[in-house]
């Protein structure tokens, strides 16, 4: 037998390509206060609180004068740019344009919901809550949802909290929030798609870009949380202004100069947070599996 034979063996390479695992879209984008913008950059206006009272007969009234106040949000461009040679889609037997375009949009959403959170960690109320030391659990979610209502946030379905991956696991260990007798099928919003569960009027869900410490990297807020500590955020929909200058939107176009056809995807966003007390992070103790 020639011993060289395996030169000439055929090789075969699948025409379905595997998108490298990633986050696919933005999830938080539909959880915030979004709105189209037509400038380089956005205000929210904000209307002060009025308490009744009461009034003397035949007197006139103590009339108030309500804070308007505003924050500002600058809109940023991101980009993410390739090239196709042309003579290279001659050889290949997958749709490399389409997969392109669909690593394109994965970024852009991950880039979303990293500015959404870095502007929510930025902007939350000074208070964390949870433990640092211990595992993320009933006490801690109650932590939360109590300070939603002692500072009157709104109980009107808009209430969110994003957990790292770790502190959903150990969520999941309560009974109040796993078993089915507290929390049925009609408070699964995603069936069959992302995992999230809505409980004491708060929709929880696993969020892969929550920040987790490694005793070296600085959170947003300026603090540095020890390794292994992981840090929820937790929101209001109507605190959370999100401008759009431009959705995500992908571009095909003839670069000569490389026989090669350019493909850019581009977004333009800004963020700020309209009010603190209803923004808070909420940490715990989350070591990897098996540390």
């Amino acid at each position: 037998m020639a011993p060289t034979i395996d030169v000439a063996f055929v090789e075969e390479y699948n025409s379905d390509v595997h998108l490298k695992f990633q986050q696919l879209g933005s999830r938080l984008m539909n959880m915030t206060r979004k709105g189209t913008v037509q400038a380089k950059s956005v205000y929210w206006q904000i209307f002060g609180s009025l308490v009744a009272q009461q009034k003397t007969r035949n007197q006139p009234h103590n009339f108030q004068d309500p804070e308007h106040t505003r924050v500002k949000a600058d809109m940023n461009d991101w980009y993410v740019p390739t090239l196709v040679d042309d003579l290279d889609l001659l050889k290949l037997n997958i749709d490399e344009k389409n997969t392109h375009v669909s690593a394109h949009v994965a970024a852009l959403g991950r880039k979303t919901d990293q500015v959404l959170l870095d502007v929510m960690y930025s902007g939350a109320n000074a208070e964390i809550h949870g433990d640092a030391g211990s595992a993320f659990g009933y006490d801690a979610a109650m932590g939360v949802v109590t300070a939603f209502n002692v500072n009157e946030v709104p109980d009107d379905g808009n209430r969110f909290c994003a957990l790292h991956p770790y502190q959903w696991a150990q969520f999941l260990k309560v009974p109040e929030f796993a078993n089915a007798d507290y929390v049925g099928q009609d408070a699964l919003p995603f069936k069959g798609g992302m995992s999230a569960k809505l409980w004491m009027g708060t929709l929880w869900m696993p969020l892969p870009n929550a920040f987790l410490g490694d005793g070296v990297t600085v959170c947003a807020d300026g603090t540095t949380p020890a390794a292994n500590v992981a840090r929820g955020i937790a929101w209001h929909r109507s605190v959370v202004g999100h401008g759009v200058n431009k959705e995500i939107s992908t571009d095909w176009d003839w670069e000569n100069t490389y026989s090669a056809w350019s493909c850019v995807s581009s977004m333009s966003l800004g963020a700020a947070v309209l009010e603190d007390v209803a923004v808070m992070q909420v940490q715990s103790l989350s070591p990897k599996p098996g540390q």
